[in-house]
């Protein structure tokens, strides 16, 4: 097996954490040579980034990873429950329909990178680790990057293209001049162990909670390990202070927050202490070099989304990097991932600001906040997120509920539950659905497939005909798939490499359809 050390990669990933590695998986899974190096001489431990959202599962799930064994590696997220000052608890399940993965899943991010390293391994590119990018110059065609070792000695990577995937102290972005503004939140701290208790605190513990009093906010999580996660956001009396908490520290602040005051920790580890800030990065491309996950975007850790955002920014990334690379698109694709992902990042700080309390300012209106709780939108889940305004978002708007331009495809099993739409997403390529006006009659499908194939050849997108005899195609006989993408009528579907829709249209369509590609592959 080539790890493909010492050689000059098409692409060269710097930063192996969840978001470095599912773009190397991305880009190596299409055939792109990839080099991924980080700085760290072994994996970082730690249960840090432990909440993965069901479109997170979902993406694991089209980038071919063992989502089975994974999810029996965790503990299901079942329900969330609300604990706002002396107001009643409400209690809200986590459970949305339309995925195949309904609940979220509790695993810790050390587990995580190790899935997806061993993954990654198996399509033959490992991690080379103890390698520090300390500097980045951009040429016409290819990218210098010395890579400082572990020993001090440098040695120097040409690549054609880089994707800094560091962190938040990314030496990528800071070499390509991408900006990064820092908006602090002040006068609060969180804190946070991974630990055993006793004493009360009220509900279930299997759920995860939420408390909100005038001490400041507090979550909790169970673990697989049979530790619970707590972390609280209080005032911070010492801004100068340093280093992470001890546990009496943590204990006290999560006592104040939740009242259990006969609360106590056993068997504690990774206390941790942050001084909470959002940051975007001025642009997430500068020539040859892109930026993904923490290296364009850090966001406060207190909706655990930061992780979640980032293995989506990958997954976006990859596909068009590789068609890039591989020269079946031009560079001009790439402007499209800035435009989807950045003002996702924004509106992630811009709400986080918003709406978190740490024991700092004006105390909320809890009252407002708990009345509100039963309108809340599952827009945490990720399954939402939708690119209507995207540059390779085309076609007409389908009736309510179906999937339009920019949404993501919802997975369906037809005949009787036996193929899954994802596995044939999956493949990880452009896939054109034609549904003919009557999926029973010939004629009517010898229209549809004119219509697609005119539209699709040119950019060599497969054409899948749903028809309900399945003929040469997608069987669909109890018009599952018709009824779930709102094609009753007769639709030409293309779906992204990411599962996105990127045109919608009429069977009659094709011509429309085969302007699009071209101008999305030009």
């Amino acid at each position: 097996m080539s790890t493909a050390a010492d050689t000059d990669p098409e692409v060269l990933v710097v930063g192996a954490g969840p978001v470095g590695l599912c773009t190397a998986i991305e880009l190596t899974r299409r055939g792109v040579r990839v080099r991924i190096v980080d700085r760290r001489t072994e994996p970082r431990q730690g249960t840090r980034a432990c909440t993965v959202w069901q479109r997170t599962l979902e993406v694991f799930d089209l980038m071919g990873l063992p989502v089975g064994d994974y999810l029996d590696s965790g503990v299901a997220y079942t329900h969330r429950t609300h604990h706002f000052a002396d107001l009643p608890p409400l209690v809200r399940p986590a459970d949305q329909t339309g995925t195949p993965y309904p609940r979220p899943l509790l695993i810790g991010q050390s587990q995580t990178e190790a899935m997806l390293t061993r993954h990654l391994a198996g399509l033959g590119v490992r991690v080379e680790r103890g390698l520090t990018a300390v500097a980045v110059e951009q040429g016409p065609a290819r990218v210098t990057v010395r890579l400082a070792d572990a020993d001090g000695s440098v040695r120097t990577v040409r690549a054609g293209w880089v994707v800094g995937a560091q962190g938040p102290h990314s030496t990528v972005r800071d070499e390509i001049g991408a900006g990064w503004e820092k908006k602090p939140c002040p006068g609060t701290q969180l804190l946070q162990i991974d630990a055993r208790w006793t004493g009360s605190l009220p509900g279930d513990p299997a759920h995860c909670h939420l408390f909100l009093s005038e001490a400041g906010s507090l979550g909790t999580a169970p673990l697989p390990d049979g530790r619970h996660r707590f972390y609280a956001g209080v005032a911070d009396p010492d801004p100068a202070r340093t280093g992470d908490p001890d546990v009496a520290e943590v204990l006290d602040a999560v006592r104040r927050v939740s009242g259990g005051s006969d609360l106590d920790f056993h068997d504690g580890r990774f206390n941790w202490r942050v001084r909470l800030y959002n940051a975007v990065a001025g642009t997430y491309r500068v020539g040859r070099c892109l930026l993904a996950g923490d290296s364009a975007h850090t966001v406060m850790p207190v909706t655990a989304q930061g992780m979640n955002t980032g293995v989506q920014d990958a997954f976006n990334l990859g596909w068009k990097l590789a068609a890039v690379v591989q020269g079946r698109a031009s560079a001009r694709l790439l402007d499209s991932y800035e435009a989807e992902r950045r003002p996702i990042a924004l509106a992630l700080a811009e709400r986080n600001q918003r709406t978190y309390w740490g024991g700092a300012g004006p105390v909320p209106p809890f009252e407002l906040l708990h009345s509100r709780l039963t309108d809340a939108g599952a827009g945490h889940t990720g399954l939402p997120l939708a690119y209507q305004d995207s540059p390779l978002s085309a076609g007409t708007a389908p009736a309510a509920g179906a999937p339009g331009p920019g949404s993501r495809v919802p997975d369906v099993a037809a005949q009787g539950g036996t193929d899954r739409l994802f596995g044939l997403l999956g493949q990880g390529d452009w896939t054109l659905l034609a549904f003919p006006e009557d999926s029973a009659d010939p004629a009517a499908a010898d229209i549809a497939v004119k219509e697609a194939t005119a539209g699709a050849r040119r950019a060599g997108v497969p054409v899948h005909l749903v028809t309900a005899a399945g003929r040469d195609s997608l069987p669909d006989a109890s018009g599952t798939l018709r009824t779930a993408l709102g094609a009753e009528d007769g639709a030409l579907l293309l779906v992204r490499p990411d599962g996105y829709v990127a045109f919608r249209g009429g069977v009659h369509d094709g011509a429309a359809l085969d302007r699009h590609l071209a101008m999305v592959l030009a």
